[in-house]
């Protein structure tokens, strides 16, 4: 829009790898040279608690220089290595005093450069390799998961997060949904009918791909979604090897027993998988949802919550919850089959014991 200028801000791309089920922070430290991640800064009221549990590791990329309409434009890379085994990376460019329409053309030429996400990855892949050591069965995934976070720190001439709402919603909801074309009015309606405010400058919006944060204090904000990011990250990945673990079972449902195979058990192999696969993904859970907890901070928990909501974990989080009852289910139909197997190996035995016992009686006899 004419006159409106964006007087400072942010363009953030966050891009999660899945490097491995563990990585021990203190031994990762010295391999790479990391520091502390800073975590939740406590910007707005919260307590002291509020916090990683543990604290992730960060780590300098140096800058991805990216071409944009004839520019080259130098961002900043980061990989955080969080101990679940995951990395973070995030491509970080610093804007100021460029009109609104500038700022929106340079958001959307690097959300659709092909190279971004290379270059992430690169960067997660040299630091994976410096790291292996201190990681718990090393494997670079080929899964990314992907997120936008647009700041803007503040306006000129200034205005506040309802001013900037009523004045500017065909360009948020553009950001938002990357579109470089025009949005209809029920289209732009239903992408900004949930914004979240907490002072009077400030403003949150968040669509499946994206986020719009209009706020000086924004740290905490895209802490929080680089998380929530790295989050879909591995309940995707946990849905990709849950459902692999299923479809490899498949066909021991129906083994094919002999005669000879007394005593091997061909069910032993498969019961281990499934019970080792069944234990991963429930002590990752229960890292990733225990390593930052936002109860306590109304606006970081709303902020959260919504995002969730449009990128839509809790149906990835439904899925591998049926994938681990069916992989239950698998399980359980397997150990009682497998308990059979043994049922019928001693009974023959027994038999066959009995029957020796007879032809040694008679032999003697």
């Amino acid at each position: 829009m004419s006159g409106i200028r964006v007087a400072s801000g942010h363009l953030f791309f966050h891009y999660a790898y899945d490097a491995g089920f563990e990585i021990a922070l203190e031994a990762a430290r010295p391999l790479c040279e990391a520091s502390d991640a800073p975590g939740i800064a406590g910007l707005r009221p919260a307590p002291a608690h509020l916090q990683y549990r543990p604290k992730p590791l960060t780590v300098p990329a140096g800058a991805v220089p990216v071409p944009v309409s004839g520019k080259t434009l130098r961002l900043d890379a980061a990989v955080k290595i969080f101990d679940f085994g995951a990395l973070s990376v995030t491509l970080a460019l610093s804007l100021e005093d460029l009109s609104l329409d500038e700022y929106a053309e340079i958001a959307l030429s690097l959300a659709s450069q092909d190279g971004m996400e290379k270059s992430a990855r690169d960067a997660a892949r040299r630091l994976f390799e410096r790291i292996r050591p201190a990681v718990s069965r090393p494997m670079f995934a080929d899964l990314v998961e992907e997120y936008c976070v647009w700041h803007i720190g503040a306006f000129s001439p200034a205005m506040s997060g309802t001013e900037a709402l009523a004045r500017l919603p065909g360009e948020i909801a553009r950001l938002l949904t990357l579109e470089g074309g025009t949005l209809s009015e029920a289209a732009v309606a239903e992408i900004v009918r949930a914004p979240i405010r907490y002072f009077d400058n400030d403003l949150f919006l968040a669509e499946w791909n994206a986020a719009f944060v209009y706020d000086p204090k924004f740290q905490d904000t895209a802490e929080v979604l680089e998380f929530l990011n790295v989050q879909v990250l591995e309940l995707r990945y946990f849905d990709r090897l849950l459902h692999e673990a299923i479809e490899g079972v498949s066909e021991k449902l129906r083994p094919r027993r002999r005669l000879f195979h007394i005593l091997h058990d061909p069910f032993e192999a498969p019961l281990r998988r499934l019970s080792g696969i069944r234990t991963d993904v429930s002590l990752v859970r229960e890292r990733i949802y225990n390593a930052l907890k936002l109860v306590g901070d109304a606006y970081l928990a709303r902020v959260y919550e919504e995002a969730r909501r449009k990128v839509g974990a809790e149906k990835h989080e439904e899925t591998v919850r049926d994938q681990l009852a069916t992989l239950t289910d698998i399980y359980t139909v397997l150990n009682n089959q497998a308990a059979a197997g043994r049922a019928e190996t001693l009974e023959l035995i027994i038999i066959l014991l009995i029957a020796f016992e007879i032809v040694m009686g008679l032999l003697r006899w």
